[in-house]
């Protein structure tokens, strides 16, 4: 006998889609488990309305809830009426449920307060009632669901095959620079690297760019993940400048490779990365801090204590957190 577990989550927008990234670590962390069956994340026939953009075809969510006699439904997202079609269709069919927001403060986001009426009015309802477990990722969403749901965990992302070994023997480049993200979105703080000196660093930058390069940044885009690894390995910082991250695996996949990394005070993989020598972090928007932190990090010889980064995001305990949770939940 097996609990088979049933992924659902908004379709994604975009090929690089956090939560879309989640889901399938998630299963493959379950692919040999003879126990905990965790079933593909699909992208269900939707409709596209005039008010809200994302909601699932008539029939679709019953038909993937009960033809394949799932046990549990774990629901992804925060911000979509697809979300509370996933609530009330599982809840339909007497399914447990269990809900990972993957949750941004309402100030972070491009409409802050209609997205803070869709929750209040409408998502929290369904979350407080139907929800037996909430996981969370970091200590400030933590907070959040807390005040209205008592049974929350909250579990970071983890370092996952591609990673938990590295093979990369690279030299350093001591003036290489690595962002890592959409360029032109706002959200990702890329603005901050127009601050630095040209020319005193090897700015490289992955990931999706429209322009606005200087001459000394290379952009790499639509790279294998193994040619990602070489710039990891490469760089003598990374830098997440972002307006908010609710984790950051580019700095989680860095660290692996023994790359220093640079956070903005709004990434929160640092909830995790206390007394972790090679961790800077910046405020957000202050150009002078951040410039400055960029030379004091590039300049040091920092070596990443790459065992105990490997223990604090270990694939293995925490998969045995989520084996809790399901188990817990199970037949």
């Amino acid at each position: 006998m097996s609990i088979k577990v049933l992924e659902l989550r908004p379709n994604p927008k975009s090929k690089s889609n956090g939560i879309d990234k989640y889901c399938n670590a998630l299963r493959a962390m379950f692919a040999d488990d003879d126990f905990i069956k965790i079933l593909p994340v699909k992208n269900y026939p939707m409709i596209k309305g005039k008010i809200q953009k994302e909601r699932y075809e008539k029939g679709v969510l019953d038909r993937a809830i009960n033809e394949q006699d799932v046990d549990i439904v774990h629901i992804n997202g925060f911000g979509s009426l697809s979300v509370i079609q996933m609530f009330w269709h599982a809840k339909k069919a007497k399914k447990k449920i269990v809900y990972t927001a993957h949750w941004h403060p309402f100030k972070y986001l491009n409409h802050p307060f209609r997205a803070k009426v869709f929750f209040y009015l409408l998502l929290k309802p369904f979350i407080k009632r139907y929800a037996d477990v909430v996981v969370t990722i970091n200590n400030e969403d933590t907070a959040f669901f807390k005040k209205f749901h008592n049974n929350v965990k909250q579990i970071p992302h983890w370092i996952d095959g591609e990673l938990s070994s590295p093979k990369v023997d690279v030299e350093k480049d001591s003036s290489m620079v690595l962002f890592v993200g959409r360029f032109n979105d706002p959200n990702k703080g890329a603005e901050h690297l127009s601050y630095l000196p040209e020319g005193k660093y090897n700015i490289h930058c992955v990931g999706p760019c429209n322009g606005g390069l200087r001459s000394d940044m290379t952009s790499h885009v639509n790279i294998p993940f193994e040619e990602l690894c070489q710039l990891y390995a490469k760089a003598s910082l990374l830098v997440v400048p972002s307006r908010y991250e609710a984790f950051s695996y580019v700095a989680l996949e860095a660290l692996s490779y023994g790359t220093p990394v640079l956070l903005s005070d709004r990434v929160k993989i640092a909830d995790y990365l206390e007394r972790i020598e090679g961790v800077t972090v910046f405020k957000y928007h202050d150009y002078q801090d951040f410039c400055d932190k960029v030379k004091k990090s590039v300049e040091a010889s920092i070596i990443i204590d790459k065992e105990k980064i490997m223990k604090r995001f270990s694939g293995k305990v925490i998969k045995e957190k989520y084996r809790t949770i399901f188990t817990s939940l199970g037949k």
